[in-house]
């Protein structure tokens, strides 16, 4: 748990860890720099398996959660972010299935979301449980952060986090995925906080830039040759910021993905392609009037027979009809 001016939410936060049905862990907490009562907080609680460090100075994430290259010693590194709160049964869960899926290297859960206070939102963060998460890279991270567990040895075989702040550990989550199977438990494993302290919600230009960077790596791996232009319309798929003019970019993009793993074969082909097929419908729904829908939901490039669906196929004539009335 590495935590910052977090003294009105990490007594609750450890509270969850301390509370859990599987009780045999070292629990690391580094302060990184507080200038509130956080330290204060985490010194009220007496539990010997708290291992309690402070940085000298607030160093950043990456930073702070690379100082488990030295201290951890369990065979699993469980992230917790010190403002959520963990489900009572959630180590169980994870290690039991770590146990039932050894070859997994990294595995998380669904989420509910709750405000400052405390009380949950209707709305929860499902994350995908299916076989396909490491393509569901390609567009924003599948895991929650706070739900992920992961082996020790593969973090450190890594080197733990690179600096990119604010996207550390997405990058992390996308270089297990690329030599080790990654998963995602079809149950919930904590509750996550949003209020207006939220790091993730202050966006800034070093994360700007950061997920830039890799998406850059991602389109590499990929195979993938270098465009600026093409860059910028994943970007706008990753952040979920969809311009509907820029639709025939998107398509291209999409295109140029499935050529590009057809050659390098970094994923499963078929796979692949059903998957691309099935992002590019998402992103002509997004536009929920278009008379181009259905020209676009068939173009060959992406579209093959075996994909039709009826659901999706009435969805995208009524999109079509709309765009006619309208």
């Amino acid at each position: 748990m590495a935590a910052y001016n977090v003294s009105a939410y990490i007594e609750e936060s450890i509270s969850s860890i301390l509370n859990q049905t599987f009780k045999d862990f070292e629990f690391i907490i580094i302060d990184d720099g507080s200038t509130d009562d956080t330290a204060l907080v985490v010194k009220k609680f007496s539990d010997s398996r708290i291992i309690f460090i402070q940085n000298d100075g607030n160093k950043g994430l990456p930073f702070t959660r690379n100082r488990l290259l030295e201290l951890a010693r369990g065979e699993y590194i469980a992230i917790l972010d010190s403002d959520d709160i963990a489900y009572p049964e959630r180590l169980q869960l994870q290690l039991s299935f770590f146990s039932s899926h050894p070859e997994v290297a990294l595995c998380g859960g669904h989420g509910k979301i709750i405000n400052e206070d405390g009380i949950e939102h209707e709305k929860k963060i499902i994350v995908p449980t299916n076989d396909l998460i490491s393509m569901h890279m390609l567009f924003g991270n599948p895991f929650i952060n706070s739900s992920t567990m992961f082996k020790t040895q593969i973090f450190r075989e890594l080197n733990g986090y690179r600096n990119f702040a604010l996207a550390e550990d997405f990058d992390l989550f996308i270089r297990i995925s690329e030599k080790y199977t990654i998963a995602n438990i079809d149950a919930f494993l904590v509750k996550y906080r949003i209020h207006g302290q939220n790091i993730t919600i202050k966006r800034s230009e070093d994360q700007e830039q950061n997920e830039s960077e890799i998406l850059k790596y991602l389109q590499q791996t990929l195979g993938m040759a270098f465009n600026i232009n093409t860059l910028k319309m994943h970007k706008e798929l990753l952040t979920n910021q969809i311009d509907e003019t820029h639709f025939f970019a998107y398509f291209e993009l999409l295109v140029n993905m499935k050529i590009a793993n057809l050659e390098s074969n970094r994923f499963n082909i078929i796979k692949m392609n059903r998957f691309l097929f099935n992002k590019w419908y998402e992103i002509i729904r997004s536009k929920k009037s278009n008379v181009k829908a259905l020209n676009w939901y068939f173009k060959k490039e992406l579209y093959s027979m075996e994909y039709f669906n009826f659901k999706q196929f009435r969805k995208i004539f009524k999109s079509s009809l709309r765009g006619l009335i309208n």
